[in-house]
Formats: structure tokens, C-alpha cells, sequence
């Protein structure tokens, strides 16, 4: 008997899709699922988010109010920016999702964006205007982990989807694993350009034990809800809570 994955993964409903902006990895209709997002460590400068938040939507071409998620007065600058930029021309209807946290530690910034079929771009990928935000941050230290995503999921896997939680785990290659947050896993190795990432998965939240990079800031950060994201741009290195 065929198992429910392997059912979804043989029917194309598993695809998944992160990115911004790029030379490939363009959304293509309801015909499967989308997912598509921009993932940053950034400074606390609102023409950063407000130059992120226009890449996201020209690419997303979305007018669906979004969900925003942030523990600061900035998530309101974010609902705004995304209210300026909305379109007639927009046609696509997935939901769009921001999320604002303050970090505890600076460190330096940078940007991860991956796609249905490039789980992390590498630098050539990137689009002018994303390259331009990069180069903006560059050297300047971060005060925020951002991330703006859109899901569009087709009909099947939105009857298919179920309450159980798993841990996505993407690196420069795609995806390693995908894993269950009911499951303990007391060491991860997650290959990476800088080395293995160690992942600890136990009593229903997923955190990073071991890092390579030099400021370590993913050590500091725990996954146990759907849409959490551990994320370590150095390492190339992106774990996320999703419903299986």
C-alpha cells in the first residue's frame, strides 16, 4: 500500500517554494502548490523592509491581505508598505505571511531566498534588485530576523493536509529531510559551506545544537509552531515547522 507521502510526492503536491525576485523559479499558476518567500537577517531600517517588501510582492503578484507577525511597532510599517504596493494588475491569490522578530545579538546581515526548485539561491540567482539589498546590507549589523512568504496550495493537497507538524530541513543542495516534530532526534547533521549544522528535535521543538558560523545566532532560536524558521545564511541552512 502506497503511503501518504509518497502518494504526494509521486502526484506533485509536495512542492515547495521560497524566493524573491530571481531569474528562475517563476510561479506558475494553481496548477500545484507554491510556496515562495524571502528570509533575512537585516538592520532596523525601514527602506530595507520597505525594498524587501516591493521585491516580495512584484514577484508574488498578490493583493491578499496578509498575515503579519512581529513583536515590534515595525510590523505596522509593514502592513502599510504592503498596502502601497498593491495592483490592479495582481492576479494571483495565495496568502502572504510577514514575520518581524528582534534579535537578542547583532550580527552581520544577510539574505536567503530559495524557490519550488532552488531551495537556496546562490548569489549569481539573484535578481538586480535583490543583489542591490545585499549589497546595501552588506557589513551593517543586523536587529531583525524577517520573512515574507506566500502559499498557494492547490485543491488536492489543501483536502490532504493534515494537523501533524514536521521539521523541513533545506540546505544549498535542497531538501535533506523532512521529519516529524512527534519524533526525538538527539543529532541532525545538516551539510552546509561551512560545515555540518547539528539539529536537536525533541518533545516537539527543533533547535540547533552545533553551528559553524562565526556568530552562531541560530543556536539562539527554537521551532515548534507551523511558519517558525530557524535560518543560518552563512551556513546556507534553512529548518522550518510545516504541516505534514
Amino acid at each position: 500500500m502506497i503511503s501518504r507521502r509518497n502518494f504526494l510526492k509521486i502526484a506533485g503536491l509536495s512542492t515547495v517554494a521560497i524566493g524573491a525576485g530571481f531569474t528562475t523559479g517563476k510561479l506558475i499558476g494553481n496548477k500545484k502548490s507554491v510556496y515562495f518567500a524571502v528570509h533575512g537577517f537585516i538592520p532596523a531600517d525601514e527602506q530595507i523592509i520597505s525594498q524587501l517588501v516591493a521585491g516580495f510582492k512584484n514577484k508574488v503578484r498578490s493583493n491578499a491581505d496578509p498575515v503579519v507577525i512581529a513583536d515590534t511597532k515595525i510590523g505596522e510599517v509593514i502592513t502599510r508598505f504592503d498596502s502601497q504596493l498593491r495592483n490592479k494588475a495582481f492576479s494571483n491569490s495565495g496568502n502572504i505571511t510577514y514575520r518581524l522578530k528582534r534579535l537578542d545579538n547583532q550580527i552581520d546581515s544577510d539574505i536567503i531566498i530559495s524557490d519550488t526548485e532552488n531551495p537556496v539561491y546562490s548569489l549569481n540567482d539573484l535578481s538586480y534588485g535583490f543583489s542591490n539589498i545585499r549589497t546595501n546590507i552588506k557589513n551593517k549589523k543586523a536587529s531583525y530576523i524577517f520573512s515574507a512568504e506566500y502559499n498557494e496550495r492547490d485543491f488536492l493537497s489543501s483536502i490532504l493536509n493534515s494537523n501533524k507538524k514536521e521539521v523541513l530541513i533545506k540546505n544549498e543542495k535542497g531538501l535533506v529531510e523532512r521529519i516529524s516534530l512527534d519524533k526525538n532526534y538527539r543529532n541532525i547533521l545538516i551539510d552546509g559551506p561551512l560545515g555540518k549544522t547539528g539539529l536537536k528535535i525533541e518533545n516537539g521543538i527543533a533547535r540547533v545544537h552545533t553551528s559553524t558560523c562565526r556568530h552562531g545566532i541560530c543556536k539562539c532560536s527554537i521551532a515548534s509552531s507551523v511558519g517558525n524558521i530557524i535560518a543560518c545564511a552563512p551556513n546556507k541552512v534553512l529548518v522550518k515547522i510545516e504541516l505534514a
